[in-house]
Formats: structure tokens, sequence, C-alpha cells
């Protein structure tokens, strides 16, 4: 019996420090496909006064220009609405689409207990056009972590919501 409790002794913290530095798992969803196409944009910020949106802004317009997107004035093919919001636990989401049709982007999710200490991040982009037709494409990246991963999750999820979309011209 001694001989296996040693190997549980060493195994139990080595697996909880490899927990510790890997990165968020982050939850990609999507409104379907788009097409590659025009890739010019105006970002819009629901609510940009905050400054975490503001942040949010920032790296989604670093991630659509490291795609090859490039941003454009009011005559742009895109118009992105950009939306971070951070909860003490997972909560449900609509869009103005899915509400036209009755429907959760995001289900409520009840929180665990050994996530008490975690807030749920979720960055939200809905884009608009391009030309006359109401053509609209949503994607949203969720994930929950520590006040003390909270600014690698930002970044993390601009780059996991933005390579849903095709890369630019």
């Amino acid at each position: 019996m001694a001989r296996l409790s040693l190997p549980l002794i060493v195994l139990v913290p080595a697996v909880a420090v490899s927990g510790c530095t890997s990165g968020p798992r982050i939850e990609v969803a999507s409104s379907g496909v788009l097409q590659s196409g025009a890739a010019t944009y105006r970002l819009a910020a629901v609510d940009a006064e905050a400054p975490e949106v503001g942040a949010a802004t920032v790296a989604v317009r670093r991630q659509l220009h490291a795609r090859g997107w490039r941003e454009g004035d009011k005559t742009a093919d895109w118009l992105i609405e950009v939306a971070y919001a951070v909860r003490p636990q997972g909560t449900g989401a609509f869009t103005d689409d899915a509400a036209r049709h009755g429907e959760w982007t995001t289900s409520p999710v009840l929180p665990q207990w050994w996530a008490a200490h975690r807030k749920t991040h979720v960055l939200s982009l809905t884009l608009n056009g391009p030309g006359a037709a109401a053509n609209t494409y949503q994607a949203s990246a969720r994930t929950a972590v520590g006040d003390r991963k909270q600014d690698a999750a930002l970044e993390a999820l601009a780059e996991a919501v933005v390579a849903d979309l095709p890369s630019g011209q």
C-alpha cells in the first residue's frame, strides 16, 4: 500500500500544476458559415464607454488586421458590432436575429462548486452587410477564468471569434 500512495502523492500535484498552466478552454458558436469576399469593416461597440468593451474592441481590431481585414469608413462592407460581458456565472444570451426566432444563442448554465471563483467572459461579434441586403452573421466565444487570467482570456476570445471568419483578401 505504501508503494501505491507515493506515486499518487507525486502525480496529484503534477496534474494540478498542469491544469494551471494550460490556456483557458474557449467555446465558439456561430450562426453559420460566412462566405469569403468583402473584407473591409467598421467597428461599433455596444456600451463603448465601458473600459472592458474598449479593450475588447482593440483586441478584435488587432485580430481582424492579423487575418487581412481592412478597416474602412462609412462605406465599409461590414459593420461589426462588438459586445463583451463578464458575469459571475454562465448566463443566457439573445441576439436580435435569434430573438426573432425565440432561440437562445447561449443557454443559461448553473455554476459548478469547483468554479466558484471564476467568471464567465463572453465576446460576441455581429456582422451586418455587405450591400443593401441585410446579411447578418453572428459569432461568439466564451470562457470561464479567474481574475488573474482575465487579460489573457480577452485576447484568446478575440483570436477565437475572429478565427471563425474567412481571411481578408
